[in-house]
């Protein structure tokens, strides 16, 4: 039997919190919250922190006044047509659609933007054929009110800033790799080819190195991942997931190719944390009923897919019910009930040529695992692992000496860390782990109202230790080893 139980959905947040100029910290309020805006301020002047990754961006628009988030959103990133992966986006770019890319990525940025003023701001109508002041009449005091950008943070990986700024990536398709830019870039809206907007500041983040961007400079700073007397790991995880230790105050840093999984992307049933996702699953090996837990916001009546924290519980459930090996073998149907696999779950599972082994979530909804996606969960698991343990090795520590393990990123908001833990995706180390949200979204929202922020950051960045995996002779066999859907400890 499957069962469906509906959790509340709440949309993503692109920001926890900022510090206004005083830096007294700032709680954020509840999204679509316009009550300290729409006030007898005749000016309107806003901050937008943006947050540019592979798969998805992420954008929240502030208060430059009272600190205050106004609202945020974060969708897919409409490059992703264009291929799932930087490299694919850097061909691309080689091949003649730079600009493209390019010009999309800006337009999607600024339909985001009319998107949160829209829906958060009363009386608010973006105009999204021509450049004209965006203005807005007050409720109280029928004042026209103008609304002014004032300034806006960039963050992403070295590749999507870039394509944002619409510099040359040739320099970033191999090795030796090289960079069109260094430090921090600072431009205007028109510059770049805003069509709505007027934005006197643009402020792109500095990035690491060619596949270590402005992001992992973000969490950096604003996790001060920097301090000595204590041994710390963050994992920014998204298509390219940026692994940073910090060993009492010397700092090492590395990316590694993830994948989009578990941002629903290349998996047969994936989809975003949104509405109708699947984002807990839970299995019973003794009667063989199925609860499906589908995030809702009062209209959803269907599942619709997975979403990352979905996929996890799924493998993670599929273990503890022995229908998946440590190998990361889906059984057969024929197979689970030679090992007494309780007959009803041996049900659920099927095998064609299209997809292999598969176990189907929701017949109805036609929501399936495949072997497909546990291998891409394998490979990004595997990616990370692998990553972490080489940085260790530089830095002469093991994983028992970590004193903090914090897990950043969008993705991380829905999240069940034991189910994460159980099979090896994150260190069996409960009481060590910290899940920080998006720490580089909230890194380029500090930059908005920190004057000090960028100035950190740049002196920061200059100390980094890089680590380039590929040039790492034991990666490889680390990465298989790792592959294993295992529990992970200190070895």
């Amino acid at each position: 039997m499957v069962i469906i139980k509906k959790e509340k959905f709440t949309s993503e947040k692109s920001v926890l919190y900022v510090k206004n100029k005083q830096t007294e910290e700032k709680k954020v309020v509840s999204e679509g919250t316009d009550t300290d805006v729409l006030n007898n301020d005749i000016n309107l002047e806003f901050g937008i922190a943006v947050d540019i990754g592979t798969t998805s961006i992420a954008i929240g628009i502030f208060d430059i006044k009272s600190g205050s988030l106004i609202g945020n959103q974060t969708r897919t990133n409409c490059q992703t047509m264009y291929g799932s992966d930087v490299m694919m986006r850097i061909m691309h770019c080689i091949n003649g659609k730079e600009q493209l890319l390019h010009d999309i990525l800006i337009e999607q940025i600024e339909d985001m933007t009319g998107s949160i003023l829209d829906n958060n701001i009363s009386g608010h109508k973006s105009n999204i054929h021509s450049k004209i002041s965006s203005k807005i009449v007050s409720k109280e005091s029928d004042k026209i009110q103008d609304i002014v950008i004032k300034k806006m943070v960039v963050v992403g990986n070295t590749t999507m800033c870039h394509i944002f700024l619409n510099k040359d990536v040739t320099g970033l398709k191999g090795a030796p790799f090289s960079v069109a830019y260094e430090g921090v870039y600072r431009t205007n809206s028109y510059d770049i080819g805003f069509k709505i907007y007027d934005i006197d500041e643009v402020i792109v983040l500095p990035n690491i190195m060619a596949h270590v961007g402005a992001d992992a400079a973000a969490v950096l700073c604003k996790e001060k991942m920097y301090k000595t007397g204590i041994n710390e790991i963050a994992i920014d995880i998204g298509t390219n997931a940026e692994i940073l230790l910090n060993c009492s105050g010397k700092v090492f840093v590395t990316s590694t190719a993830a994948g989009p999984a578990f941002e629903g992307k290349g998996i047969r049933s994936g989809m975003r944390a949104a509405p109708g996702a699947i984002n807990s699953v839970k299995i019973s090996r003794v009667n063989g009923n199925i609860i499906l837990g589908m995030l809702d916001d009062g209209k959803a009546e269907n599942p619709r897919g997975l979403c990352g924290s979905g996929l996890i519980d799924a493998i993670s459930e599929l273990m503890k019910a022995r229908l998946l090996k440590k190998d990361g073998y889906l059984l057969t149907r024929e197979e689970a009930l030679r090992q007494n696999v309780n007959i009803n779950l041996c049900e659920h599972l099927k095998s064609d040529d299209k997809d292999g082994n598969c176990f189907i979530l929701s017949e109805e909804n036609n929501i399936v695992i495949t072997q497909k996606d546990i291998r891409n969960v394998q490979l990004a698991k595997g990616a990370i692992q692998a990553g972490c343990e080489i940085l260790l090795k530089k830095a002469c520590i093991g994983l028992n000496d970590i004193n903090s393990i914090k897990i950043a990123g969008v993705f991380g908001k829905y999240i069940h860390v034991s189910q994460a833990m159980n099979f090896g995706l994150f260190p069996k180390y409960p009481e060590k782990l910290e899940i920080v949200g998006n720490a580089a979204g909230d890194g380029a929202a500090m930059a908005l109202f920190e004057d000090g922020f960028i100035d950190e950051m740049e002196k920061q960045v200059k100390k980094v230790h890089h680590v380039e995996l590929a040039g790492e002779k034991d990666f490889q066999k680390k990465f298989m080893n790792a592959m294993e859907l295992k529990e992970w400890y200190y070895n």
